[in-house]
């Protein structure tokens, strides 16, 4: 987040922001279109907050943040290579940056069925540690 000097306001980074909606709707296994719909919105609109080209809004990051079940702070906070992090709490992080050669898609799918796998370990361990 930067902050506007003349103001003393956090101003939100639309992009970064718009970023961390799209991995985190893509580690959720979730399409574009479906979080539009929970927002009641056209797929062109919502697209547009994920390229940063439109203004997001506190409101915006809640509605989803609780459609992807991921904490409102995570979206605004995660940097690029730390989404994954974020998400399950592991040391796993996925670099995002430009500079690194693009994955393909099928590395890609791979890549998502193992953090996936790796979501629902935790989740069965934490149930045995918590004794359920």
């Amino acid at each position: 987040m930067g902050e506007n000097e003349d103001s003393g306001f956090t101003v939100l980074e639309n992009k970064s922001i718009g970023r961390n909606f799209s991995m985190f709707r893509k580690l959720r296994d979730k399409k574009a279109i479906e979080v539009a719909d929970y927002l009641g919105l056209k797929e062109a609109a919502y697209t547009k907050y994920e390229r940063g080209e439109s203004k997001i809004t506190i409101d915006m990051i809640q509605s989803v943040a609780e459609f992807l079940n991921v904490d409102p702070l995570q979206i605004i906070s995660s940097q690029p290579g730390h989404i994954i992090e974020h998400l399950t709490n592991s040391p796993v992080s996925i670099n995002s940056s430009n500079n690194t050669t693009s994955i393909n898609d099928k590395q890609t799918e791979v890549m998502m069925k193992m953090m996936e796998s790796m979501m629902q370990m935790n989740e069965a361990i934490r149930k045995i540690l918590e004794g359920k």
